[in-house]
């Protein structure tokens, strides 16, 4: 009877433990059901080539695709593209709707943009619900070979002031001749804040000195601001600091203990990384050492930084890394605590099989049931029970989707108590079929390259690819860095700068299959976190997928209660845009559908039902996130970068472009400009202009400050005037008219740094401009994406907002007559042929046509793109 009843409890036992177990699995299957659901977007660029030279375009295609499958039908039919300096001003903002193609744009970069270091951002409003953190970053260097008026140069010498170096600054003309007698201003900036100042005037041999501190906190954020105070020259420029001294052999080293902790008694992998304070990673030795100081170990770095090695933790011990750059100047780095209590998980993916195993410190009990739960990009792909018996296992990685998928151990109420990431490289399903590049003909000749696409089994694929195709001997393709694979694949789901991602996908071998893992060992999973998978999480919608252009709003009454069924008017004359909705239940009105192109000023109006103006508006607009640069410092310029940039100088000149002259009082700038310029559309009419830059440098946080500064302007409380006016004249900020109380008050609200330009125009020609224009006129432009909010006046608001952008089309000589041939404009190209959008047809064929310019060119292909299910291709010849 006994051994009867201890048999029933065993079967009893099995059924709860398997019915517990289907319970958890329909929660955790439930809860990234959800997450998938909800779809998260991804975005990428492919731009024609990797760097770029003043007075250039930058043209892009963007692929947009679920954050989850990958297929790139999405409903957001708009993406915003920024060009961000090192300082994280916004040079250019785009927005770009989707053509039968896709997205493709393109930036034009001015004759007088500064060298040095740029990025770009892009995303669009449906990731604004995310964060930035879900945003496509891309580093980008810009030479500037037209700038050359004056030429200067830093190099750091040592000082006779113990922890000082010397900072010599050289100056030369574009003949190489010193520029002596200059009076240079110059500040040390330290986390773009000023610290120091020094002003000095050049010497015999164009170079002025001053010594600056070695030992700073934040190296990378500090930079020498100059500027002429000079008669003749007008000149600026920012030199970011270097490491100086011993800075260059210090460096960070940072623990990662397979499964999160140290645990007493269980012998496991502990991945390390070693950066240096500029944030590029170093390669460092050194030893592992116990409390006494025994050596347990050596270590050593094995790739950009990275780094594992094995301990047995013993609770009470205290262990310590001692390591060094170059032998001689060593650093102490302190482990984790040892834990006594806890399980987590080990993973060993090797050849295709993953082995996992269970880990448990000395002082812990396992007496539950486990699991291991494994997602890819939040699609549920492993669910597997663990007991104390059983422990380990392993599967193939076939079992999973191709990229990161983060492994969870989880307890019965599913909280997670370790993670895990590992990658599985995609397979090659796709074969492009060309023929080796031809020899390039003589100059101003047709080629024409056929291409055929297919799967394994020699299916024809279709699918819309961008195609770049460029001299090698100019832009040298860098295969470590981004491209639609390790970018949708891999950095797109990983916390923090991953180093030369493209290294990832060149080969399929052992080593580099290792390295993958120290990555996966020392990375964190970002784009779902996970504490309870048995809880469905809280998802916030506040911005939709924008299909199409809309203005949205909010309508009160005057003691701010719900306006509803009131009729709101949305006037834009300058777009031939009028509209007629009325508020819902809530006081919420949508105008949707609307076209509208660039920058567009709307006035939207609303009545009461009683016809009454007695409602207040309030248009919605999209939160800004301030850019912050994701990068390290760019390393210095080479040869080849060089070689690049006059190339470019010498082209843009031979078609009428005008190199950049610094002198005083006007910049003389090359003739092509783009049409965000400085000036107004009324900038014809001005008497007076100047950059908001120019200006800023006087102080001022406030258009009002700012205006304090002008010549001629005089500002007395609430009344601005012009000379020798009594009145107060008409304010048009980027073509909205303010007068009075309304235009101070938005002077007040404006902030400095979002003015582009300030023009003054004086009553004679102010006449243009209207009757309200009889005591003048200031004309104020805004930065790209700046706004100014307009007073609010019961029924009536006016508001700026950004439209799409055209596309400007890649220029594609054509020589089919002989004048086109024998026409002495020269023709040196750096992109041969651009197409953003080449599509195969039902065989999966393509052809590239394009015709040779007159530079010899050594070609170099690089074809990405999508297919329907999601396929990630790239090719390059």
């Amino acid at each position: 009877m006994k051994r009867n009843l201890f048999i029933l409890i065993i079967v009893l036992t099995a059924i709860c433990g398997d019915t517990a177990a289907q319970d958890l699995k329909e929660k955790v299957s439930n809860y990234f059901q959800l997450h998938t659901a909800y779809p998260q977007e991804k975005l990428y660029l492919h731009l024609d080539k990797p760097y770029y030279a003043a007075g250039e375009r930058i043209y892009w295609k963007g692929y947009l695709v679920d954050a989850v499958s990958h297929i790139p039908y999405t409903k957001s039919n708009f993406v915003y593209v920024e060009l961000i300096n090192r300082d994280d001003k916004v040079i250019s903002k785009h927005k770009v709707r989707r053509e039968q193609g896709g997205f493709h744009g393109s930036i034009l970069l001015p004759a007088d943009i500064p060298a040095g270091e740029y990025y770009m951002r892009a995303f669009t409003q449906w990731m604004l619900n995310a964060g930035e953190d879900y945003f496509y970053y891309r580093r980008l260097r810009i030479g500037n070979a037209l700038d050359r008026s004056i030429q200067s140069a830093v190099r750091y010498e040592d000082s006779s002031r113990e922890g000082y170096c010397t900072a010599v600054i050289r100056f030369t003309d574009e003949t190489n001749k010193p520029l002596s007698g200059i009076q240079v201003q110059s500040w040390l900036t330290v986390m773009r804040k000023k610290a120091e100042r020094y002003s000095r005037r050049t010497n015999a041999q164009g170079e002025i000195s001053f010594d600056i501190p070695l030992a700073e906190k934040q190296d990378r954020e500090r930079a020498i601001e100059i500027t002429f105070k000079d008669d003749l020259y007008n000149y600026d420029k920012t030199f970011y600091v270097p490491l100086l001294g011993d800075r260059k052999k210090e460096f960070a080293l940072s623990f990662f203990p397979e499964g999160g902790d140290l645990l007493d008694g269980s012998r496991q992998r502990v991945a390390f990384k070693a950066q240096q304070k500029d944030g590029h990673s170093c390669e460092i030795h050194g030893s592992l050492l116990d409390e006494a100081g025994d050596t347990i170990t050596r270590i050593r770095t094995e790739h950009d930084g990275m780094g594992v090695f094995t301990l047995l933790p013993v609770a009470g011990q205290k262990y310590r890394v001692k390591a060094s750059l170059d032998s001689v100047m060593y650093r102490e780095f302190t482990l984790p605590e040892v834990k006594t209590k806890g399980r987590q998980l080990s993973v060993t993916h090797r050849k295709g099989i993953i082995q996992y195993n269970i880990l448990k410190a000395s002082q812990e009990q396992w007496n539950d049931t486990l699991y291991l739960v494994g997602h890819t990009r939040g699609h549920l792909t492993v669910f597997l029970p663990l007991t104390s018996d059983r422990a380990s296992g392993r599967f193939r990685e076939t079992e999973l989707s191709e990229g990161l998928t983060e492994l969870l151990l989880a307890n019965s109420s599913g909280t997670v108590l370790s993670r895990r990431l590992v990658f599985v490289v995609p397979e090659e399903l796709v074969n492009l079929d060309m023929n080796p590049f031809p020899e390039l003909p003589e100059r101003r000749k047709l080629v024409e390259i056929p291409l055929r696409f297919t799967d394994l089994q020699g299916t024809p694929v279709q699918g819309v690819f961008s195609v770049s195709l460029t001299d090698k001997s100019l832009v040298i393709p860098d295969t470590l860095s981004g491209n639609i694979r390790s970018d949708i694949l891999l950095t797109s789901d990983l916390k923090g700068y991953i180093e030369n991602p493209g290294y990832y996908f060149l080969k399929r071998d052992a080593r580099t299959e290792y390295n993958t893992d120290l990555l996966m060992l020392t990375h964190g999973w970002t784009r779902f976190r996970h504490d309870n998978i048995a809880e469905l999480p809280t998802i916030q919608i506040d911005y939709f997928m924008e299909g199409g252009q809309t203005v949205t709003g909010k309508a009160t009454t005057m003691f701010g209660g719900k306006a509803k069924g009131c009729p709101v008017a949305l006037m834009a004359p300058s777009q031939g845009i009028s509209a007629t909705t009325y508020t819902d239940e809530e006081g919420n009105f949508v105008f949707d559908g609307i076209e509208y192109r660039d920058t567009v000023t709307f006035v939207a109006q609303a009545r009461s039902q009683a016809g009454l103006s007695t409602v207040f508006l309030r248009v919605d607009s999209l939160p800004y996130f301030s850019p912050h640069n994701p990068f390290p410092v760019i390393a210095e310029e080479d040869r080849k970068f060089q070689e690049y940039d006059n190339m470019v100088r010498n082209a843009y000149l031979s078609e009428g472009g005008m190199q950049v002259v610094r002198l005083n009082e006007v910049t003389i700038t090359a003739s092509k400009r783009d049409a965000n310029a400085f000036s107004s559309v009324y900038g014809g009419l001005a008497d007076y202009r100047a950059t908001g830059e120019e200006l800023r440098r006087f102080g001022g946080s406030t258009g009002y400050d700012i205006l304090m500064r002008v010549p001629g302007v005089r500002v007395s409380g609430d009344l601005i005037t012009l000379s020798g006016q009594t009145r107060a004249p008409l304010f048009l900020i980027d073509e909205m008219r303010f007068e009075g109380e309304d235009a101070v008050e938005s002077l007040r609200g404006l902030d400095a740094n979002d003015i582009k330009s300030i023009e003054i125009v004086k009553s004679v020609s102010a006449g243009f401009l209207g009757p309200e224009a009889s005591a003048g006129a200031i004309l104020i432009m805004l930065n790209t994406g700046a706004e100014v909010k307009a007073k609010a006046s019961p029924g009536l608001t006016v508001f700026t907002t950004q439209g799409y952008n055209k596309a400007v089309e890649f220029y594609h000589p054509v020589y089919e007559t002989l004048a086109q041939i024998s026409n002495q404009k020269s023709d040196v190209r750096s992109t041969i042929y651009w197409n953003p959008a080449l599509n195969t047809d039902a065989d999966g064929k393509a052809v590239i046509r394009f015709y040779t310019p007159d530079n010899l060119v050594k070609p170099h292909l690089i074809m990405e793109g999508i297919t329907a299910g999601g396929y990630l291709m790239r090719f390059e010849r």
